[in-house]
């Protein structure tokens, strides 16, 4: 009898297909590989990406006993250096901290000489803080400028990347924009500029130069004020944390998606060609509480102008679907599928404020909830009826239900069209298992006749803490709380369960 030949399928692959493979991996990953065969050592040599990231944090202090790693600047030059004659370089990434500058402009223009299609440089310094620029923060410091020692510290863009024939996508963190005279990005598809030191003000003339661009992102860019894209090829706009921005012109027949982060824009903050977009993402960093409805107006306007829209993010301080009721309106009429909701649930009203938004939300196939951490919630008594004692068991007899989740009159009296008719797939990111979070699980899976997928996702994940017990020296008391995580998990599925009315959804906690 014959013996089967076990083959290795991955070495099978041609080499096109292996370096295809090596190029999703970051440089020193795929380095690896060449000490496999000779073939591999050829094949690791034609990919064309480097992707390196410095692993230094800041700290100055060289006395540890630790192992002193391969220097970064080393491995970066290496890696350029290694790829095999006549295979261009096509995509440089890197995460560099404080790299010498004369080494980074070789980097950039040896990348830019072989014909790169992508680069994208973040830089890290010694000075810089990195704190998030946004007047809005919980810091009492917090502010949305750059400090004086930031500014004028940061490494001026190289003049080669913006007369490079071939980049289609650019993306720099942490740089000071400098453009050469007569410069020409005619290429240029994705630009992503973040934390950008603009002095002199020549982002508008960068936008200018660039016919061809379809996905624009500023974030934390303090000298934006006033920009125009020309592009009318532009698909996909965002703007982060830019919270000097007045007025933002957008000349393209073609854009589809419209991200915007930081206060409450003015009411002539936008002004779009069209307003044929159909994803929206919307974060407000502000606390809402403090605002009149009038002054939240210019963002449920920009919402309802978009009348295609199938995807909404929100994300609104004090809590998840704050103002709810002018948000309710702005989505009637709107073909939304898809609600992504971020916020905090404090209280009772936070629960009851996201069903009413789902109630006119009537096409909805597709919710995410995202409960952004909070300290405390608010301890307010239920509007239970005289007859409705929470003490009470009205739940067909299951013992396995906890009756601190007990729905309000006002969540039970409520119709939801989408729960009962469309929505299929629900989910629930970092779910603590908290009062406010059980009772909207409860309502939801109650009212899900639908509903085909209701899924949670701890706010404790599992994998990290089996990396926790490979470091840390007390390994019984780490693999107790990795047990408790497990019977956690399986006591709230089990909870989950026991809500649901299609006993068909499938639930899912991990």
């Amino acid at each position: 009898m014959k013996r089967q030949r076990h083959t290795d399928r991955l070495t099978a692959l041609p080499d096109k297909a292996l370096e295809c493979i090596l190029s999703s991996l970051a440089s020193d990953e795929a380095t690896r590989t060449s000490a496999l065969s000779r073939r591999w050592r050829r094949v690791c040599a034609a990919v064309p990406v480097v992707d390196l990231a410095d692993p230094k944090k800041g700290n100055r202090d060289t006395s540890s006993d630790e192992p002193i790693p391969v220097c970064f600047n080393q491995k970066v030059t290496g890696a350029i250096l290694s790829k095999a004659p006549g295979k261009p370089l096509r995509t440089l990434r890197l995460d560099a901290f404080s790299p010498p500058r004369d080494l980074l402009d070789q980097w950039i223009v040896t990348a830019v000489c072989s014909g790169a299609e992508e680069i994208d440089v973040k830089l890290r310094y010694w000075h810089d803080s990195e704190r998030r620029l946004c007047p809005f923060g919980p810091s009492k410091k917090a502010s949305g400028d750059f400090d004086k020692e930031q500014s004028d510290g940061y490494v001026k863009t190289h003049q080669r990347l913006f007369r490079c024939g071939t980049l289609r996508r650019l993306r720099l963190t942490n740089w000071t924009l400098d453009l050469p005279q007569g410069m020409l990005a005619s290429s240029l598809e994705t630009l992503c500029l973040a934390r950008i030191v603009d002095p002199n003000g020549l982002l508008p003339q960068l936008l200018s130069n660039c016919p061809r661009l379809a996905d624009l992102t500023l974030q934390e860019c303090t000298s934006v004020k006033q920009i125009s894209v020309e592009s009318a090829r532009l698909r996909s706009f965002s703007m982060i944390c830019c919270h000097h921005a007045n007025r933002v012109k957008l000349h393209s027949s073609c854009l589809r998606s419209l991200h915007y982060k930081g206060g409450l824009p003015s009411e002539s903050l936008f002004e779009v060609e069209n307003y044929e977009v159909v994803a929206l993402t919307i974060e407000i960093c502000e606390d809402l509480s403090k605002r009149e409805s009038t002054e939240v107006a210019p963002v449920t306007a920009l919402i309802s102008r978009c009348t295609k829209l199938t995807y909404l993010r929100l994300s609104l301080h004090p809590s998840m679907a704050y103002h709810c009721s002018l948000f309710a309106d702005a989505v009637r009429r709107l073909p939304i599928r898809q609600l992504d909701l971020q916020g905090s649930l404090r209280n009772d009203h936070a629960v009851r404020s996201v069903a009413v938004l789902l109630r006119d939300t009537k096409n909805l196939e597709v919710l995410s909830l995202f409960p952004r951490d909070t300290k405390t919630q608010e301890k307010r008594p239920f509007c239970l009826s005289d007859d409705e004692s929470d003490t009470e068991r009205k739940d067909g007899g299951d013992d396995r239900v906890h009756h601190s989740s007990r729905l309000t009159n006002s969540l039970r009296q409520m119709y939801i069209r989408c729960l009962d008719r469309k929505l299929r797939r629900i989910n629930i990111v970092q779910y603590k298992g908290l009062q406010l979070e059980r009772i909207l699980a409860r309502f939801l899976l109650s009212r899900g006749n639908t509903l085909e997928k209701f899924s949670v996702t701890s706010a404790i994940d599992g994998s990290q803490q089996k990396d926790q017990i490979a470091v840390d020296g007390n390994q019984q008391k780490d693999q107790i709380a990795c047990e408790d995580q497990v019977a956690w998990e399986d006591q709230t599925a089990r909870e989950l369960r026991s809500w649901r009315t299609n006993r068909h959804t499938r639930v899912t906690v991990n």
